[in-house]
């Protein structure tokens, strides 16, 4: 079909939590047409030669481009020589083509959860409830990931697992289900929980304004962009200056939960 001039843009995903390493990837935009495209065309929008440079405020970290199959698409930028600090704020640049993008994040400090709790579902599967006690006195927001230990090779976004303390009070039950890209995920409704024997990695997580906001449309696109009744098309907002996407600071704390077999039903 006929086009106006596409110029590509540079699309940034990125995070660093307290106590780990930054990691990015970068990509170019996809111009969308009514032509089917090979998995080798898109290779082609995987940006491999930038230079990603990460600030800590006192020092400038350039980081490395590697092959890594645990990700989608399979190239991160990463370094082992900074690490993430609660309350510090990061800046990343991203310098291709003559062009920069810039982000900057900050993280906060991680907060622990009260409780973790396994319930029986349906057909014979399991959910994750998980308490959370707020700080009324301080404004918070927070993020469940989690990933299945020898099934999934990276934490996912848990679906709708997004909370900005104005909602709670005090204390509050949250379910945590399957990361949305997860495989078989949408299959039915079951699969956003979990089978027996499983053993689930949960990382909660705390995160700045920005990175709640970009979260917040991803999600309302992700549940709702099929519906007809209510359509969303608004653009995600982004921490991202001169470019797409986002720049993220996790104050994270990780849990494990094995389901056991003798609570599944025979």
């Amino acid at each position: 079909p006929d086009m106006y001039d596409y110029e590509p843009q540079i699309v940034v995903e990125g995070w660093i939590e307290d106590g780990g390493y930054p990691v990015v990837i970068v990509t170019s935009t996809v111009p969308v047409t009514g032509d089917y495209r090979y998995w080798d065309e898109m290779q082609d929008h995987i940006i491999r030669w930038a230079k990603v440079t990460v600030s800590d405020g006192e020092r400038d970290v350039v980081l490395t481009g590697k092959m890594d199959n645990d990700y989608f698409p399979p190239y991160v930028y990463t370094t082992s020589r900074l690490k993430g600090e609660s309350g510090k704020t990061y800046t990343l640049t991203v310098e291709y083509s003559k062009r920069t993008v810039t982000a900057r994040t900050t993280i906060p400090e991680s907060k622990p959860l009260e409780w973790v709790k396994v319930q029986p579902s349906s057909d014979g599967e399991f959910s994750i409830r998980a308490g959370l006690r707020d700080d009324p006195d301080s404004k918070d927001y927070y993020k469940f990931f989690t990933k299945r230990m020898h099934k999934d090779s990276i934490y996912t976004s848990s679906f709708l697992g997004l909370i900005d303390d104005s909602v709670i009070k005090d204390e509050v039950a949250e379910v945590i289900v399957r990361g949305a890209f997860s495989p078989e995920f949408g299959s039915s409704a079951s699969k956003i929980y979990y089978s027996s024997e499983d053993c689930v990695l949960i990382r909660f997580c705390t995160l700045d304004y920005d990175s709640f906001c970009y979260w917040e449309d991803f999600e309302d696109i992700l549940a709702l962009s099929r519906n007809p009744l209510f359509p969303v098309s608004k653009k995600i907002r982004s921490n991202v200056s001169s470019g797409y996407g986002y720049w993220a600071g996790y104050g994270s704390t990780y849990y494990k939960v094995s389901i056991p077999d003798s609570l599944a039903v025979h």
